[in-house]
C-alpha cells in the first residue's frame, strides 16, 4: 500500500506537519498490536473496469443489512519503525469492496479523516466532512482527508493503516480523532462508526501503555531485559532504544525529584548527632541518580566535620545550584535545595517557620495541639523555578516534620504533625493562585498507610495531594524509607515522601535502596525517595 503524506494543522492556528504513512501489514514496532492477516496481498478476484467517470454512485445492495464494512481497531499504536508516529488501523470487508471495485474501478478509494477531538467535542459535530465544512467555530484547517489507493487480500477483510508523523512535542498529549471512509469518484458512500473508546488517541497515553507492557518473566513477546530498579527487573518487548523513545513521547520534559533524610552529623544544638554517618556514599548515591531537584532535610555545617564542604562538592560534580535556606531558631537542621542550574532558572526562594505561618494566617488549632513540643522551631525551605525547556513554573518544598512517637501514647506529637501540615497547606494555597504546580517533599515522620500516620497524611490527600507511591505509573522499590540503629535492615516504615500538586503526572517512583556494599549498613537513617515527574 502506499505510503501517504499530509499536514494536519492544529485548532486555533496552530500548524502541525504530519505526515501520513498508510500500508497493508503493519511494520515495525507497535504497542497493543491487533492481530494481522498472514500472507502476501492478492489482486481482487473480481473484473475491475476501468471506470473514469460516475454519476450518483450508490453502495452495492444489501450493506445496511449487517455490520458496518467499515470499522476502526480499538486503540491505537505507536510506530517505531521509520518515521515514529501515532497509528491507528481500520479493516474494510473484501466482499463490499470487491463490490465496489466491479462496479466503479478506479474510482473507489478507501481513506481515513483525521481531525483533533477537540473540534467534533467543543462544537457536538458528528465526525463527517460536511458537519466539519459546516462548522465556523472551528478555526484554521478542520480536517485531513486522506485517500488510499488500497487491494484487497486472501482474507475476508483488509487492514488500512495510517500513522501520523512529525507531531511536535507541544502536542503529545493533544487527542486526535479518525474515521475510516470509503468514497466514491469524490462522494463518500460511507464512514466507519465513530466512538471516543475505539477512534481517539493522545501520543502520549499509546506511549506509555507502551511502557507499561512489561511481564516479570522472559518471553518470545517480552525478550529485552529492563532494569527498574538494580534489584527489581522486569521484560518488555521493546529495546532499550525504543523505550528510550517511547519514554520521551509518553513523558516529555519529565523532571526526577529526589527527598533525603541525610541526618544531623553533629548538632549544633548540642551532642554529636547520629553516629554512622556516610557523607561520601551520600554524595555517591545521589550522583547516580541525578535528580532534577533534592530536598535535603536535617542538614548542619556548623562543626568541623558536618555537611558544608560534602554539599559544595556534591553541587559542584552534579551541575546543582544550592539553596542553603535557614537553620532552626536553635541551630539544629536546615532543609536545604538544590537544583540543575542548566535546566531551571530560579524565581524566588525563601524558608518559613511553621508555627509563624500558622500565627500569619490565622490557621485554626482545633485539636489544641501543643506546639511547644517542638522545641526546635521547625522550618520549611522552599524555591519557585521556571523549567527552561517549558516555561512552566514549580513551587518546591522541602519540609521534615515534628519529630516523636506516634499512635498510642503519643497523640500529643501527631497532634503537633497534623498543625504543621495544617499551616503548610494554607500557605500553598495561598501561594496557589500563582504556582498551582506544586510538590513537597520530606521526612513527615508519619507512616501513611495505617493509625495515626494515616491520619495525618490524609490532611495532604484532602489538601489536594498525590503522593506517588500511590500515583507513579511505574513502581520500583515501594519498601520502607527508615534504616534501623545499626543501619543494617529496614523497617517497612514510610515517612519520606514526594507529594504532587496541580497538573502533574508520576511516571516512575522508587525507595532507592542504597546500602553500603561492603558492610551492607546505610550512609543515614533514612533511605532517599525519588520520582518523575511530568507538567501536563
Amino acid at each position: 500500500m502506499k505510503n501517504e503524506k499530509t499536514r494536519l494543522f492544529l485548532r486555533r492556528g496552530l500548524i502541525l506537519l504530519l505526515a501520513v504513512v498508510f500500508v497493508l501489514v503493519c511494520a515495525g514496532c507497535m504497542t497493543e498490536t491487533p492481530d494481522e492477516p498472514t500472507g502476501e496481498t492478492t489482486e481482487a478476484e473480481t473484473t475491475v473496469p476501468e471506470t473514469t467517470a460516475v454519476v450518483d454512485a450508490t453502495e452495492p445492495a444489501g450493506t445496511d443489512e449487517g455490520e458496518n464494512p467499515l470499522r476502526m481497531m480499538r486503540g491505537a499504536t505507536v510506530a517505531l519503525s521509520g518515521p515514529v508516529g501515532l497509528r491507528f488501523q481500520g479493516v474494510v470487508d473484501k466482499e463490499y469492496f470487491n463490490a465496489l471495485k466491479a462496479a466503479y474501478g478506479d474510482a473507489v478509494k478507501v481513506g481515513m479523516l483525521f481531525t483533533a477531538t477537540e473540534n467534533l467535542t467543543a462544537n457536538s459535530l458528528d465526525f463527517t466532512v460536511d458537519a466539519l465544512d459546516a462548522c465556523d467555530a472551528i478555526t484554521g484547517k478542520k480536517y485531513e482527508r486522506i485517500e488510499i489507493a488500497a487491494e484487497p487480500t486472501e482474507s475476508e477483510t483488509f487492514f488500512v493503516n495510517g500513522t501520523l508523523t512529525g507531531i511536535e512535542k507541544a502536542d503529545y498529549g493533544r487527542s486526535y480523532s479518525v474515521v475510516l471512509f470509503v468514497e466514491v469518484a469524490g462522494k463518500i458512500l460511507r464512514y466507519s462508526s465513530y466512538a471516543a473508546t475505539v477512534n481517539v488517541a493522545t501520543f502520549s497515553e499509546v506511549a506509555e501503555t507502551a511502557l507499561l507492557d512489561l511481564s516479570d518473566t522472559k518471553t518470545g513477546k517480552y525478550r529485552n531485559e529492563f532494569a527498574v530498579t538494580p534489584t527489581i527487573t522486569k521484560y518488555s518487548p521493546y529495546t532499550p532504544a525504543q523505550r528510550e523513545t517511547l519514554e520521551t513521547i509518553a513523558y516529555p520534559d519529565a523532571i526526577t525529584v529526589m527527598s533525603y533524610n541525610i541526618a544531623v552529623y553533629d548538632s549544633p544544638s548540642g551532642g554529636q548527632g547520629w553516629e554512622g554517618r556516610n557523607p561520601a556514599k551520600v554524595s555517591e548515591t545521589i550522583l547516580a541518580q541525578s535528580p532534577d531537584i533534592i530536598g535535603f532535610q536535617e542538614v548542619n555545617q556548623k562543626l568541623l566535620d558536618g555537611w558544608d564542604n560534602t554539599l559544595n562538592a556534591l553541587a559542584t560534580a552534579g551541575g546543582y545550584t544550592r539553596l542553603t535556606g535557614r537553620y532552626t531558631k536553635d541551630g539544629f537542621e536546615k532543609n536545604e535545595i538544590f537544583y540543575k542550574t542548566d535546566e531551571f532558572t530560579q524565581i524566588s526562594e525563601g524558608t518559613n517557620s511553621f508555627k509563624q505561618v500558622a500565627l500569619d494566617l490565622e490557621v485554626p488549632n482545633t485539636e489544641k495541639a501543643d506546639n511547644s513540643l517542638d522545641k526546635h522551631d521547625r522550618v520549611f525551605h522552599y524555591v519557585v523555578l521556571e523549567q527552561k525547556s517549558t516555561g512552566r513554573k514549580i513551587l518546591f518544598v522541602s519540609a521534615h516534620l515534628h519529630y516523636g512517637g506516634t499512635g498510642s501514647g503519643h497523640e500529643a506529637d501527631d497532634k503537633v504533625r497534623r498543625y504543621e501540615i495544617k499551616a503548610l497547606l494554607a500557605w500553598l494555597e495561598r501561594m496557589s493562585a500563582n504556582y498551582p504546580d506544586q510538590i513537597v517533599v520530606g521526612d513527615m515522620n508519619a507512616h501513611y498507610l495505617s493509625g495515626a500516620g494515616k491520619t495525618t497524611m490524609d490532611l495532604y490527600k484532602t489538601g489536594g495531594f498525590a503522593v506517588t507511591r500511590d500515583s507513579a505509573a511505574l513502581k520500583g522499590d515501594i519498601g520502607g524509607t527508615l534504616a534501623t540503629s545499626n543501619r543494617t535492615t529496614r523497617p517497612e516504615w514510610i515517612f519520606d515522601y514526594v507529594l504532587t500538586k496541580g497538573s502533574i503526572k508520576t511516571a516512575f517512583y522508587t525507595a532507592v535502596d542504597n546500602h553500603i556494599d561492603t558492610n551492607n549498613t546505610y550512609p543515614a537513617d533514612h533511605i532517599p525517595v525519588l520520582a518523575k515527574i511530568c507538567l501536563q
